[in-house]
């Protein structure tokens, strides 16, 4: 509790620091600029006398050139007040802000940058359709999963928050952000402004196996009630807490020891069987799965399947998602309703929008053989 208040006390204290900060430095730019029009005025009036041609946007080219110190020479005072307007407007009082704005216009982006690095920003109304990456049990296990992601045209633009409190400073660069807390807090996701998040991904954290079950359910189901359309998708490391992630509306549960377990024992009858699903899991190489709504309600899988293998698509389905049903195989009979999705093998994600006037084509012209 001690903790929590001190880390309220120590952000309340930095964003007033930082509301100090772009106050002098709105400040000292108002002084700049007022030193510029200023001696622009006095350049005008005192010099044209001297230079017939001169122009007033002259004067303020040599106002701004004189403070940033680049100095091109075209332009100089030849009148004692055009001169004494110049050393008192640009080099005692402009000379002496403009280098101030710069350092705290870098510091300020300095610190920005560390903010983001150790967790301490707030997204909020800042990204949206991005996806949150809920605890982080190590390394090569997040780095893999965002590069799945980051590869897959779907998904590849999609901002990645992680939100976790195991890391102190975020050891990934590019389109990732990191929301440092707990991920059983409000807080935290509201940082993480899960409200317009497209979806979460909650890994099981580095505590025991029991106690991590439980802290990924009181996180997704913390997830759901700031954002009830959100997908939800958790690990869960014991099938005998399943029923505790049905109960929280989660809408994907990944048993990933299990999975293990069961891969290893398949290669074990298996030889090879292992390889290949690496290969249809991973989108880094060969053939992938995917799953789609294909608006193909009304035909039966079987012709589906053959209407594809004549297009010769390299595209195979292999299942059927309905709802909550999920039909490994299913028999050639079976008929596409609407929403239903089709899971297929293929070397890359299929637009079946742009296909499926071809596949329909097919389709019915296999229907009218039949008849």
């Amino acid at each position: 509790m001690y903790f929590l208040l001190r880390l309220i006390q120590l952000r309340r204290l930095r964003r007033i620091t930082q509301e100090k900060q772009i106050k002098r430095i709105i400040l000292a730019l108002l002084v700049v600029m007022g030193c510029i029009i200023l001696n622009s005025i006095c350049f005008y009036y005192f010099e044209r006398t001297q230079k017939p041609n001169l122009k007033l946007f002259d004067a303020f080219w040599l106002s701004f050139t004189t403070i940033t110190t680049v100095g091109y020479g075209d332009f100089s005072a030849s009148t004692i007040k055009g001169r004494l307007a110049t050393m008192v407007l640009l080099y005692a009082a402009g000379l002496a802000t403009f280098p101030y704005v710069i350092s705290q216009i870098i510091d300020v982006v300095i610190e920005r940058g560390e903010r983001r690095r150790r967790g301490l920003v707030n997204l909020e109304n800042s990204i949206k359709n991005h996806i949150v990456i809920v605890n982080f049990p190590d390394e090569q296990k997040v780095q893999a999963i965002i590069e799945q992601l980051k590869i897959d045209p779907l998904t590849a633009k999609c901002p990645i928050v992680i939100a976790a409190q195991e890391i102190d400073m975020l050891p990934f660069e590019g389109n990732v952000y990191f929301i440092r807390g707990s991920p059983i807090e409000k807080e935290t996701f509201s940082r993480a402004n899960i409200t317009e998040a497209q979806a979460a991904v909650v890994l099981a954290s580095r505590l025991e196996k029991g106690v991590s079950d439980a802290m990924t359910v009181a996180s997704v189901s913390l997830i759901e009630e700031l954002n009830p359309q959100i997908k939800t998708v958790a690990e869960c490391t014991n099938v005998k807490h399943f029923d505790l992630f049905r109960s929280c509306r989660c809408d994907a549960i990944i048993p990933t020891e299990d999975i293990d377990a069961k891969l290893i024992a398949q290669e074990v009858r298996d030889p090879g069987v292992t390889s290949l699903m690496a290969e249809l899991l991973s989108n880094l190489e060969g053939s992938e799965l995917y799953s789609e709504v294909t608006d193909l309600a009304g035909y039966s899988f079987g012709d589906i399947q053959i209407a594809l293998i004549k297009m010769k698509a390299q595209i195979i389905p292999i299942a059927l998602i309905k709802g909550e049903r999920k039909l490994m195989n299913p028999p050639p009979d079976t008929i596409l309703e609407t929403n239903d999705r089709l899971v297929v093998i293929s070397r890359e994600r299929q637009d079946f929008a742009a296909i499926k006037a071809d596949v329909k084509r097919r389709l019915e012209a296999m229907t009218s053989a039949k008849t």
